[in-house]
């Protein structure tokens, strides 16, 4: 039997390097093993990243079994008949007459355990293919690794497809380069946001990344990060020693490109037009035309997938596809050079103005289909480029107004008000020909931008302007919208009777409607608005009850977050906290599901005003500012009333905290808008729980979601505890206690780090899904679990009880009590205490991701017991107060303020053998676990017992 190769002597037969290998620790944990399993495992992707180094730190470090190994780099041959003669010269074979290079190879290899690295295999593919075929076939404990652009697509191949850097690594592999170059670099916390910039820019991509870092002699890392647009231009400086195509990013791209068919090239630079990612229905759309057909696109797609120039992602069980950013800026150069890229702009607009006006019907007020704003969203970077594009040239006019007139309730949903008014301002300015209608609804999105950042005067003047245009047009549904916004934008300008008039004008246009209509809707909810200004309560609360009731009939998400949450602000008014904080949080945590930025402030000035009346100033401090700080990020105005009421709040809330106002607005401005929500649910919530239960149970006999994650987890649906058949594994469990834990939600490579940190991306992807789906599967409800925009979280609507949540709020709520002395208040902390039926998740197999939330639970439990504790000694209840104590020592044997607290007690009961005691068992635990003896106030207080027993 062969001697397996020592570490050494695989080394010496492998390439050099001078430069350190930095990172991919997981990755080349997954090779080795897969090395010990495939016969043929080949490492593809795209050119630079970093196959090479990964197949040299492969081969080294899985070495040991095999009794040779070989490096054959391909780079310098042109001719697929020289690679045999190549692997019998790096496995130091002669030739022999009479035998084909192959016959060389086979012969010395044999039956022994050896292990080919072929290098570079992409420009000799199929000449490579069948020569790994016919080795591995004759050689039955040959092992090969290769690397190239794209599979050999030999039988049993194993492909591995080199992902990029992860962040720290690709960050880490920059400054190693970068102090390479220049000895004084040093990451400093000034410009690590650039280099993170760099690396994501650059997709993670080594090659590209050790070019930028070689840029930092003469650019710092803002500098580079400015300047990668035109990254070709930027990262030319390689070196000189490496191959060719490895010295500048852009001979890396032309030797890539030149490697593809026509038809492929064709393709690669038309699909580069995507700024993001994109679906095969719209590559169809925009890269078919002059020699490539429609019905190409699909093989053509797959073919630059295989060859590691498009990337393939799965979103929800749709396939989208995008470019590397260094291969996009290419393509774009290509496509400007073929003549091709003014009428593939165009296509790219024209399909993306088609998608965004066919959902646009169904976006007005709120999206009323499921799914679309996802879909919308998905497409985001394609609808800013494609807008961009139409609006850039006065012989677009026309295109740029339609886009303008389709996207507003787009950008109102995803808050993007700013963006809204830059590109409706371009579009209007362009002075090229066009239909009245599309200048009329462009005029609309005008008029609507400008209501929603509180400029009135002008969203009346463009009412004006766009109303007689779409009223010409025969735009019946247009004009009864804009009618009904118009006299809200009078009537939150400040004239009240105005826009009374203007509402009831509305209101009798689209008389006879259906009560969902939207133009109605938008008709009762503003006529309420103006009735609760003028004190008209009753009819305030009637119009918005019809909203609701009408919103809940027709799922209409947006309609009843908004309802709800103005018929809350009437309930305060008529002095019916209890029922406004229970419309306010059901309004809120919709708003927050469905993320309309500007109902959320509206839903959190509400909540402002129930904790001012309701005698909670710090709450409202912090959300006064909190909602202050979300405006001024979303540039979004609220009715123009409010700023009366907060001015009234705000002098209630300073006389109230004195200079404490400062320090907790400044905390406020502080919260982020998730933050900020939570905050105003938890407020809502105080005096609302049963009611809000009783709600969720009745709504529709639709079962609800009992989580109890203190202690030993148990999942209820409906009143029935789901057993462990239902979850087929810990992980969905642990899946629903996580999202349930970050109610604001949590994207797919979030969860991916705390559950799976050592996968690669495809791994993770996959992982993560297929535990989605079990956890759906096992509520028995796919709907529970929601997607906004990225973030996956828990439909807050369906969640009757989390005990870890309500044990924050009662345990809260009850410590609030018993510093301001209120009757009743040790017994509410008791209460609150007694829903800690032990640690997070105990006994679950759960990462560790968890033990952050389990120690800051832990802390609040033993915290909140030394305050119950201190509360029963303070009205002389001295044997529960001990009880209470030996719960914390219990608990933490050397917490030596229950220690004290203890000993106390017992000798206030007279106990004072029982204290010695005590304390003796807590000297014994120091001096076993910490090698200590105790001192201060409980040693003193023992001596002081010791002296009086013995007196």
């Amino acid at each position: 039997m062969a001697t397996p190769v020592s570490p050494r002597d695989a080394a010496a037969e492998l390439p050099v390097h001078l430069t350190r290998f930095v990172g991919r620790d997981g990755e080349l944990d997954d090779l080795t093993h897969l090395l010990g399993e495939s016969r043929l495992l080949t490492l593809t992707g795209a050119g630079g990243s970093g196959k090479t180094r990964l197949a040299r730190e492969t081969a080294l470090r899985g070495a040991a079994p095999f009794a040779r190994v070989a490096w054959v780099d391909l780079a310098p041959l042109a001719d697929s008949a020289l690679v045999a003669p190549q692997i019998a010269a790096a496995l130091h074979v002669p030739e022999r007459a009479g035998l084909s290079p192959i016959e060389v190879v086979v012969g010395a290899v044999g039956g022994e355990h050896v292990l080919i690295v072929l290098d570079n295999c992409e420009h000799l593919v199929d000449g490579c293919a069948e020569l790994a075929d016919a080795l591995l076939r004759a050689c039955p404990r040959l092992v090969i690794l290769a690397t190239s652009r794209e599979a050999l697509g030999v039988a049993s191949e194993t492909a591995w497809l080199v992902p990029p850097l992860a962040c720290a690594e690709a960050v880490q592999l920059f400054v190693d380069r970068a102090r390479a170059t220049l000895p004084t670099f040093a990451l400093t916390s000034a410009s690590a946001g650039a280099v993170e910039e760099i690396c994501r820019r650059l997709d993670g991509i080594p090659l590209a990344i050790e070019l930028a870092a070689a840029r930092v002699r003469v650019l710092s890392p803002e500098q580079i990060a400015r300047r990668l647009d035109d990254a070709f231009r930027l990262l030319t400086t390689g070196s000189r020693t490496a191959l060719p195509r490895h010295r500048t990013l852009r001979a890396t791209m032309e030797w890539s490109f030149a490697l593809l068919g026509t038809r492929e090239q064709t393709l690669l630079r038309r699909l580069a037009v995507f700024p993001g990612s994109f679906t095969l229905d719209a590559a169809e759309a925009v890269g078919a035309g002059p020699a490539l057909d429609a019905d190409d696109i699909l093989d053509g797609v797959s073919a630059l997938v295989d060859k590691s120039l498009v990337v393939m992602e799965s979103a929800d069980g749709v396939a989208r596809y995008r470019l590397l950013e260094t291969v996009r800026q290419y393509g774009v150069e290509r496509l400007n050079e073929s003549g091709e890229l003014a009428r593939i702009e165009c296509r790219h607009a024209e399909y993306f103005l088609a998608f965004v006006e066919s959902a646009a019907p169904n976006l007005v007020g709120g999206s009323n289909t499921p799914g679309l704003l996802a879909r919308l969203a998905a497409e985001q970077d394609n609808l800013r480029a494609a807008s961009a594009w139409a609006v850039a040239d006065s012989s677009r006019t026309e295109l740029g107004l339609r886009f303008v007139g389709a996207l507003f309730w787009f950008w109102y949903a995803v808050g993007l008000f700013r963006e809204a008014r830059h590109l409706t301002d371009q579009a209007l300015g362009l002075d090229g020909p066009s239909n009245p209608l599309f200048r009329g609804r462009a005029l609309t999105t005008s008029a609507l931008t400008a209501l929603a950042q509180g400029e009135y005067a002008r969203s009346r003047a463009d009412f004006e302007a766009a109303i007689p245009l779409l009223r010409a047009a025969d735009d019946t549904a247009g004009e009864g919208a804009a009618l009904a916004k118009y006299g809200a934008a009078i009537l939150l300008g400040g004239d009240v009777t105005g826009g009374i008039v203007a509402l009831n004008d509305a209101l009798a246009f689209t008389a006879g409607w259906p009560a969902d209509n939207i133009a109605v809707i938008f008709a009762r909810f503003w006529r309420a608005w103006a009735a609760y200004v003028q004190g008209e309560l009753p009819l305030a609360h009637q119009l918005l009850s019809l909203n609701t009731a009408v919103a809940r009939d027709a799922e209409l998400p947006t309609t009843l977050a908004h309802s709800l949450t103005t018929l809350a602000r009437v309930e305060v008014a008529r002095d019916n906290v209890a029922e406004a904080c229970t419309l306010v949080g059901e309004g809120l945590e919709l708003e927050v599901a469905i993320n309309d930025a500007w109902g959320i402030g509206l839903a959190l000035d509400v909540v402002i005003l129930v904790a001012a009346r309701r005698g909670h100033p710090e709450a409202a401090v912090r959300l006064l500012a909190a909602v202050q700080a979300h405006r001024e990020r979303l540039a979004v105005a609220l009715p123009g009333l409010v700023p009366a009421e907060r001015l009234e709040v705000t002098d209630r809330l300073k006389q109230a905290l004195g200079p404490r106002y400062d320090e907790l607005y400044a905390e406020g401005m502080m919260l982020s808008t998730a933050e900020a929500a939570n905050l105003a649910l938890a407020e809502a919530a105080r005096h609302t729980t049963e009611h809000r239960v009783a709600v969720l149970q009745a709504r529709d006999g639709v079962a609800q979601l009992r989580v109890l994650a203190l202690g030993p987890l148990q999942v209820f649906v409906g009143g029935r505890q789901l057993d462990a058949a239902a979850w087929g594994s810990a992980r969905p469990r642990e899946l629903l206690v996580y999202l349930l834990m970050h109610p604001e939600g949590r994207t797919k490579e979030q969860a991916g780090l705390a559950f799976w940190p050592d996968a690669s991306t495809a791994q993770l992807r996959n992982n993560f899904h297929v535990t989605l789906h079990r956890l759906r599967k096992a509520l028995g409800n796919g709907d529970w679990i929601v997607l906004t925009g990225d973030r996956y979280c828990v439909d807050p609507t369906v969640v009757q009880e989390l005990d870890v949540a309500d044990f924050d709020r009662d345990v809260a709520a009850a410590r609030r009590a018993v510093k301001r002395q209120q009757e009743g208040a040790t017994g509410q902390l008791e209460q609150a205490l007694a829903r800690y039926r032990g640690d997070l998740l105990d006994g679950e197999p759960v990462g560790d991701w968890h033990l952050e939330h389990r120690g800051r639970l832990q802390r609040l439990y033993v915290d909140s017991l030394m305050e119950l504790g201190a509360r029963h000694a303070k009205e002389e209840r001295e044997q529960k107060a001990a009880e209470t104590y030996r719960r914390v020592l219990a608990r933490d044997e050397l917490h030596e303020d229950a220690l004290v607290a203890l000993m106390r007690c017992h000798a206030g009961l007279g106990e004072r053998s029982q204290a010695l005691r005590v304390y003796r068992r807590f000297a014994d635990r120091m001096r076993e676990e910490l090698d200590a003896e105790p001192a201060g106030e409980a040693h003193r207080l023992f001596e002081r017992l010791q002296q009086s027993a013995s007196v």
